[in-house]
């Protein structure tokens, strides 16, 4: 009958919002629509821009050479073919989604006991390289989201580089950014300078794509650690995903040492040195350093 139709079809739409209401919903209407291609962009744009930075090198005169400057064009319109930043926040928005990464965070922050109580403050928050507004719209957060290039109106357009540090934070989240930094030694200092934006005891929450530390000639989850443990910050929590290796640090009361910038510079230097693995090199196939 008529009325029985109406029943199913309405049915069936109440079910179909359902089980959409847990998706993080995009900040802007995407041309990307394939996670499939979103993959393929944001695996092209970090493989171009490891490239890039190895061709930066220059010679002893202080001049890039010829090859060089070649190879740079070349990836360059490699870069731009593959529709350049604009293609790979879009590619994000699309991955990150799936990734739910700032589930993780909540999750942490409540086991540590962080989350405020009734009539407590909110925590302060700075979000790098922000492409949702998932934490945003935390009502016990209060976060300052900012990225190179905002999506949003919510999100501040700016470089993580050009925001002083105040010591000021309780959290700091940096969500699949520090592997797209173009230099080691760009990377090294975004990570000295989050743990400044943080109070003493804050936490500092490190999202990377597994293959960053699982294939890479240079870096590791304990060269990873050992850095973080140099720099004045001790991991409270670790897990991966498929696709993400999630990390938490704390930021601890002291300081770190001229010996420890010391030991920092001995054991990272730049450029960075490939290490050895037990399971032979023809697996490191990624250059994050």
């Amino acid at each position: 009958s008529l009325s029985s139709t109406r029943f199913l079809f309405f049915a069936a739409m109440a079910k179909k919002r359902g089980s959409r209401a847990g998706q993080p919903k995009p900040l802007v209407p995407s041309a990307m629509k394939s996670l499939k291609r979103a993959r393929h962009v944001t695996s092209e744009f970090h493989r171009i821009q490891r490239e890039l930075d190895v061709v930066a090198g220059v010679s002893k005169d202080g001049t890039p050479s010829a090859r060089a400057r070649a190879d740079k064009q070349q990836l360059e319109r490699q870069l731009d073919s593959l529709g350049g930043r604009q293609a790979y926040q879009e590619a994000s928005v699309l991955t990150t989604a799936r990734h739910r990464t700032c589930k993780w965070v909540f999750s942490v922050l409540t086991k540590l006991g962080m989350r405020p109580k009734k009539n407590q403050s909110p925590l302060r928050v700075l979000e790098i390289g922000a492409v949702n507004t998932q934490l945003l719209s935390v009502p016990w957060l209060d976060v300052r989201a900012i990225d190179i290039k905002s999506q949003h109106p919510r999100i501040e357009q700016v470089d993580f580089f050009d925001v002083p540090p105040k010591g000021d934070k309780d959290v700091v989240v940096c969500a699949m950014v520090l592997n797209c930094v173009e230099s080691a030694v760009k990377r090294g200092r975004m990570l000295a300078d989050a743990r400044r934006h943080l109070k003493p005891g804050g936490y500092f929450f490190l999202m990377l794509p597994r293959r960053c530390v699982e294939h890479s000639q240079f870096c590791t989850v304990p060269v990873l650690e050992s850095l973080m443990e140099l720099l004045g910050m001790r991991v409270v929590e670790k897990k991966t995903s498929p696709k993400v290796f999630f990390a938490c640090f704390e930021k601890v009361r002291k300081d770190p040492t001229a010996e420890d910038r010391a030991e920092v510079v001995k054991r990272f230097p730049d450029p960075p040195r490939a290490s050895r693995r037990k399971n032979g090199a023809e697996a490191l196939t990624d250059g994050f350093a």
